[in-house]
């Protein structure tokens, strides 16, 4: 991609920071290659620089500088979308702990920065290593460090937690293994340098038993200031209000992604509480390639990630209510989605995120 020079800008040789050495001065109207951004050191509110990835390891801060439209950018879609490259400007998640509740990450990849000695393994002798690869693909949509070329993460500058629930995407027995969300939960709880817990799973639970032990260990989380984010889940029709969890719990943020006829669907139910794009995400798989998918998993870790920037944002003083209000108000207030299903057309209101608001929130105009 490439940034144009607004004001005269200093490269820093080295590292984002203005006590590495002083290279060339930038003038005002000068072009720029840039392979991504980083987070540094933070000038005037603003911590987000563009690093060129050349020989000399040059960085130049974003707060001179500005993205150029165009068909160098790259940016994916949906995050030029979401007006996201603009809202990196002032926050990125910076000190902002979120954990992934999934089947574990992969090691080696050079955007995706975790905490590798505090995390929740679901049994004694298990690897955090992910081996089927959903949870790598989740937590590079939240948290990847976008300092390799490829702009994936939401929160870039966030701290990833790891919280392994499953070898594999779905439990062997449902009932046994959704016990696990109460554990990690709880873990969570536990850690004040976690802020966020991010599940994009759906499991559906039939014994009260089992969901009173879960809904015990949210409410706790919460009362703790943590903010969960679930998935609503994946749905086979359009207009299906099949209650799956952990979304469908109390003190939840249930997260669906924007239908799209025979691609997406996600349930409708009372708990479906904010609609974002989840199709053809880019994200990290566990061979460390990138790859496009789509669902309401991916949909949940962009959430994830726009509530990550959201606390830095509010300096670290929310609540759940707090946060879950806001998001409520950043949503079209009717958003109909007419689709066949069955032969037949279905219209729905779902509470799509809308990003004109979103910016607005984030400058601080609403």
């Amino acid at each position: 991609m490439r940034i144009k020079v607004t004001t005269p800008l200093n490269t820093r040789i080295g590292g984002a920071h203005r006590t590495y050495q002083t290279g060339t001065v930038r003038e005002p109207g000068e072009e720029i290659e840039v392979t991504g951004t980083v987070q540094g050191e933070e000038i005037n509110g603003n911590n987000t620089w563009y690093r060129a990835g050349d020989e000399a390891n040059s960085n130049f801060w974003s707060g001179g500088a500005e993205q150029m439209d165009g068909a160098d950018s790259n940016f994916q879609q949906w995050i030029v979308d979401l007006n996201l490259p603009e809202i990196w400007g002032k926050y990125a998640g910076t000190g902002v702990g979120v954990a992934v509740v999934d089947t574990g990450i992969a090691p080696g990849i050079t955007d995706l920065f975790y905490n590798a000695s505090k995390f929740y393994v679901y049994g004694e002798g298990v690897e955090i290593k992910d081996g089927d690869g959903h949870g790598t693909v989740c937590a590079s949509i939240i948290g990847s460090r976008n300092i390799s070329g490829n702009s994936i993460g939401v929160a870039p500058a966030c701290n990833l937690y790891i919280c392994k629930i499953s070898e594999t995407k779905f439990f062997d027995d449902n009932e046994t293994g959704a016990l696990r969300y109460a554990e990690a939960i709880d873990w969570c709880a536990s850690k004040p340098e976690i802020q966020i817990i991010s599940i994009s799973w759906s499991t559906e639970i039939k014994l009260q038993q089992t969901k009173d032990t879960i809904q015990k260990a949210i409410n706790n989380a919460v009362s703790n200031k943590k903010i969960i984010i679930c998935s609503i889940g994946n749905a086979t029709s359009y207009g299906d209000n099949s209650a799956f969890y952990p979304a469908c719990f109390e003190n939840v943020i249930g997260v669906g992604a924007t239908p799209l006829e025979d691609v997406v669907y996600p349930f409708i139910n009372e708990h479906l509480d904010i609609v974002v794009n989840g199709a053809d995400i880019d994200a990290y798989q566990k061979d460390s390639t990138v790859e496009k998918g789509t669902g309401s998993s991916q949909a949940t870790a962009i959430i994830a990630g726009i509530v990550a920037l959201m606390v830095q944002k509010k300096n670290f003083s929310y609540t759940f209510d707090d946060i879950k209000n806001t998001l409520t108000k950043l949503c079209e207030p009717k958003t109909s989605f007419p689709i066949p299903a069955d032969g037949s057309t279905g219209t729905f209101n779902l509470p799509l995120l809308n990003p004109a608001l979103l910016l607005d929130f984030f400058n601080n105009t609403i």
